[in-house]
């Protein structure tokens, strides 16, 4: 089958188009005939080596497809069915993905009328997106909420849910004038510079600080944010795209009183699964109804390694997907 590969760590020009063998399901797999797989910001983060991962490797991990094996003990699917997954053993810009049954979501009944365009863009970053404001942030009516990170395909999607949720001000930072303009222009109350943050919290805040901070960045953003909380707030850590984090003691947390949170993907699977399936489901969801928009641009093979230099490079505006078949 045809893949999306890289033999080796670097940059984008690892990547090449291979012929690859189909993946077998597992028990408690199903494996998937891809029609759409997003490209996420996790796959420039492994293909540049920042965490371990076996080579030679297909990245992808949210796709679209139908059904076309269902592994030992997998129950509630059937072969032919449409369906969004999220395969946490990557290989999902591929021609065949193999998931887990827990992370696969039928495309049915209210997700009836989700294109596999908008599914295979929504898997991640909508599962990201509730998990982090509803379960890590436990985001109240009134909050005030800062989102680093706030033009990209995720940031634009935590906009827009904060508010859903019943954020009072939802603030976006980037990394520079023109990105921060873009997350305006996604939805966000208003939007400011990383350079800004320090002197314009107070009057954005009323002198309170923010709540929440949804940090998916890392580097000097990051060592920011302890001075833009208010008392009580929860800096949630959700990335870490400079590749650079800070040192922190537990006594910092307990001197200043704020909450130091955390959501990914992979640690949730590993110890909840079904609170992530309900976290993949409520995004898929509020995607299907209209409550969150999507700004996804459809790429062909050839578009993936450019796909990767925009999100490496911070200038993507929302999210790639590629269109397998």
């Amino acid at each position: 089958m045809r893949a999306v590969r890289y033999t080796r760590t670097g940059g984008p020009e690892v990547l090449e188009i291979a012929e690859v063998p189909a993946p077998q399901p597992g028990a408690g797999e199903v494996a998937i005939d891809v029609s759409h797989a997003g490209v996420h910001f996790a796959d420039v983060m492994f293909r540049r080596g920042q965490f371990p991962l076996a080579l030679p490797a297909v990245p992808g991990l949210e796709v679209a497809g139908t059904v076309a094996e269902l592994g030992e003990g997998v129950t509630g699917l059937r072969i032919g069915q449409q369906v969004a997954a999220l395969p946490f053993g990557f290989g999902g810009n591929a021609e065949r993905v193999v998931a887990g049954a827990v992370t696969t979501v039928p495309l049915e009944g209210e997700l009836a009328g989700l294109s596999p365009l908008l599914a295979a863009g929504a898997v991640c970053n909508a599962a990201t997106a509730v998990g982090t404001l509803r379960g890590a942030a436990r985001i109240a009516t009134g909050d005030r909420v800062l989102v680093l990170g706030a033009s990209g395909g995720l940031g634009l999607l935590l906009g827009r849910l904060a508010r859903a949720y019943g954020a009072a001000l939802v603030v976006g930072a980037a990394s520079t004038a023109e990105r921060a303009a873009r997350a305006v222009e996604g939805g966000y109350d208003l939007a400011v510079t990383y350079g800004e943050l320090a002197d314009r919290t107070s009057e954005l805040t009323d002198g309170h600080g923010f709540d929440v901070v949804v940090d998916s960045v890392g580097g000097e953003p990051r060592e920011q944010v302890r001075g833009l909380l208010a008392v009580l707030g929860r800096h949630v850590v959700i990335g870490n795209a400079a590749d650079r984090d800070l040192d922190l003691g537990a006594n910092q947390v307990w001197y200043d009183s704020f909450t130091l949170a955390g959501y990914n993907l992979g640690g949730v699977l590993a110890r909840r699964p079904d609170l992530l399936r309900a976290h993949l489901e409520e995004g898929l969801r509020l995607v299907a109804d209209g409550t969150l928009s999507l700004d996804v641009e459809e790429i062909g093979w050839d578009g993936v390694a450019e796909a990767h230099r925009q999100l490496e490079g911070r200038t993507a505006s929302g999210k790639y997907v590629l269109r397998v078949r």
